[in-house]
């Protein structure tokens, strides 16, 4: 028994985190095909499997640095590349070299904070308490910002929306919040009181019955709700320091 439960703590996350590898890499494939909302869905998938390691990995005790290491390299690929590749060919390919230019900047951001994230693992002294917050806009989040346009384009079929320089701005800016030291609501290490429990299985049924019902718009008001998050976060840091 004991030797199954060493099984599953050692290879159970990294098997998930190749998982989500592979639907970021199946992603951009679908997205060179045009084939927007299945590039969409793998991208999805792989922000659920990211989230499932490492909770496998916190939940076994089955964290290692290769596993750290391998983490990071799929989220790379699955929220610093998929989105990027995936704008660029829905949206910012009219610009040319521009268009590239910024779909570059974006997944070099994307690589540069997860490297940030990766060295600070081993810092005893951060600059802001990691229990509680990120410095800078995490890669998952950051992929469903860059992908915001879309959501709005395929809920109400706006084509304005597709706007190259729009996008153009949009990729940049949230390439720019990557690396910037912008605190963000990390809810990794957060302990929810017993009491609470009911109540957060109960959202959690109705986030997935809403995603389900109707994906789009879903999406729309999550993005709405991290959105709203950052500026709280900002006001509230703002107010510690003065």
């Amino acid at each position: 028994m004991e030797n199954k439960s060493s099984y599953l703590s050692k290879y159970l996350p990294n098997s998930i985190t190749i998982l989500s590898l592979c639907c970021g890499l199946t992603s951009i494939r679908f997205s060179i095909n045009e084939e927007w909302k299945i590039s969409i869905y793998l991208i999805i998938l792989a922000a659920i499997f990211d989230f499932f390691d490492g909770w496998f990995a916190r939940k076994l005790k089955g964290g290692t640095n290769f596993g750290a290491e391998l983490d990071s390299l799929s989220d790379f690929i699955s929220f610093g590349v998929a989105p990027s590749i995936l704008i660029y060919y829905w949206s910012l390919s009219e610009l040319n070299s521009l268009g590239w230019s910024v779909a570059l900047f974006y997944s070099t951001c994307a690589a540069l904070r997860l490297a940030r994230f990766t060295a600070d693992i081993y810092l005893t002294n951060k600059p802001i308490d990691s229990s509680l917050y990120f410095t800078g806009i995490p890669s998952p989040a950051a992929a469903g910002l860059s992908l915001f346009p879309l959501f709005i384009f395929f809920e109400f079929n706006f084509q304005i929306i597709q706007n190259s320089f729009l996008n153009l701005f949009n990729l940049a800016l949230i390439g720019f919040l990557m690396i910037s030291k912008i605190p963000t609501i990390s809810l990794k290490k957060i302990n929810f009181s017993k009491k609470f429990a009911p109540w957060i299985v109960l959202l959690i049924v109705i986030i997935c019955i809403s995603l389900i019902s109707n994906l789009w718009l879903t999406l729309i008001l999550l993005a709405f709700l991290y959105i709203s998050s950052i500026l709280y976060t900002i006001i509230i840091n703002f107010k510690i320091k003065k």
